[in-house]
């Protein structure tokens, strides 16, 4: 990569340059999603998105084993994990989200909980005998 043609900003410089765009979450529009879409020609098929994702609980982008394409499937909730650990600039973009957004993990509404002992801190650390 070649090296950057003008020297990087002092921190100094930097600060307070976002303030402007911070607003209250209320003011947010959340029925305008976005979703990842990857360049398959500049991605290196690191894997770095996909290992991402599936660790963050998403598992929004499978990978093929044969190829190591990573695909973007319809979980994903356009949170920018898999963007910040990609090595490539602008392999990964952002695009608005076709359809409506469902969320599918985590217990489905109206459904009831199923509670192990584990789960309210009577297991092995918990136990006595």
């Amino acid at each position: 990569r070649p090296a950057p043609s003008a020297p990087a900003p002092s921190v100094a410089s930097q600060v307070g340059r976002a303030v402007a765009r911070i607003g209250q979450y209320y003011d947010l529009d959340n029925k305008q999603q976005v979703v990842a879409l990857v360049d398959n020609e500049a991605c290196i098929n690191c894997g770095r998105c996909y290992e991402t994702c599936n660790d963050s609980g998403y598992q929004a982008i499978t990978f093929d084993a044969d190829t190591h394409i990573p695909t973007i499937t319809e979980h994903c909730t356009g949170c920018g994990l898999c963007e910040s650990v990609c090595p490539i600039p602008n392999c990964i973009t952002f695009v608005p989200k076709t359809g409506e957004h469902l969320v599918a993990r985590g217990i489905p509404e109206g459904v009831e909980p199923v509670l192990t002992a584990d789960d309210a801190g009577g297991g092995a650390a918990g136990a006595t005998t």
